[in-house]
């Protein structure tokens, strides 16, 4: 088994089984080993990085 120490992957342990790994890894029992993820939040409308772009905007009339 490996870990993540925040910069690299460094060795752990060994496991026969996925059974022994996450008593190794998760000992506590209560835990669990796999965090529900944070409440969905919906995107607040702007203009971000990843955004599909909206429609073009309209064109500006000359005076």
């Amino acid at each position: 088994m490996e870990r993540w120490n925040g910069h690299t992957w460094e060795p752990h342990g060994f496991a026969a089984n996925l059974a022994e790994a996450r008593r190794i890894l998760y000992p506590d029992a209560n835990t669990d080993p796999t965090p529900a993820p944070p409440a969905s939040q919906p995107m607040a409308p702007g203009k971000g990085r990843h955004r599909k772009p909206g429609p073009p905007p309209p064109p500006r009339s000359r005076r």
